[in-house]
């Protein structure tokens, strides 16, 4: 009896089918590879829509100026601080794609970069912390203060989170080569596994950096 078309397989690469009692052989790296390429995109998708509500307030609120209180004269961020900011991120991308492009050319040292750009993202959240503490506004200071803490408070988050996925691709590598494949049910080419991950997540932290520099052109420029 054939399957009808709701019942077919979905098309793509899938591990192959075994007879009854037979041993399941492993799934193929390529799947999973395929997968994060596609979830990063995803995610890039997702994080577009969310950061476009604050995109939104800013112009609008700003058009609308209710009470002349959308930008108080004692509302400004640090230009400073700001720009040390948006350096760090720039900057953090950039060494974590040097380090993905050397990883996909099988080179040893793509750990050197991905640790400075993991430490340049840290340092960017530690500049947007104490230039918390050293504004001398609050999110109740008006329109575009709302914003801006809001705005920059999220990003800081999505910042922090992404330098966690990028950390942990640093660390698996380092433990696969303190400690190689014994045979015995290791993964004898770890490096098949990291790359795709890497991949993904360097693809998404430079499109977040992208988005960096659109908040620290709205909120410091305009």
């Amino acid at each position: 009896m054939m399957a009808s078309e709701s019942e077919r397989p979905p098309l793509g690469m899938m591990t192959p089918s075994v007879a009854a009692g037979v041993e399941i052989p492993p799934e193929s790296p390529d799947v999973g590879a395929r997968a994060l390429s596609v979830a990063s995109r995803l995610l890039c998708g997702a994080t577009t829509f969310f950061f476009l509500a604050f995109v939104f307030a800013y112009f609008y609120l700003r058009s609308i100026d209710v009470d002349h209180m959308w930008h108080p004269a004692h509302v400004n961020p640090r230009q400073g601080l700001g720009a040390a900011f948006i350096a760090c991120i720039v900057l953090s991308a950039a060494f974590t794609i040097v380090a993905a492009r050397q990883m996909k050319s099988r080179s040893r040292g793509w750990t050197t970069p991905a640790v400075a750009g993991v430490a340049l993202g840290l340092a960017a959240v530690a500049l947007q912390c104490i230039e918390y503490t050293r504004q001398h506004f609050g999110p109740t200071n008006g329109a575009f203060a709302s914003v801006f803490c809001a705005w920059t408070a999220l990003y800081l988050i999505a910042v922090l989170f992404t330098m966690y996925w990028l950390e942990t691709q640093v660390a698996t590598e380092l433990r696969a080569r303190r400690t190689p494949a014994s045979g015995e049910g290791d993964i004898k080419d770890p490096d098949r596994l990291i790359a795709p991950a890497l991949d993904a997540a360097v693809f998404y932290w430079a499109f977040l950096a992208g988005i960096g520099v659109i908040t620290y052109v709205v909120l410091y420029l305009f």
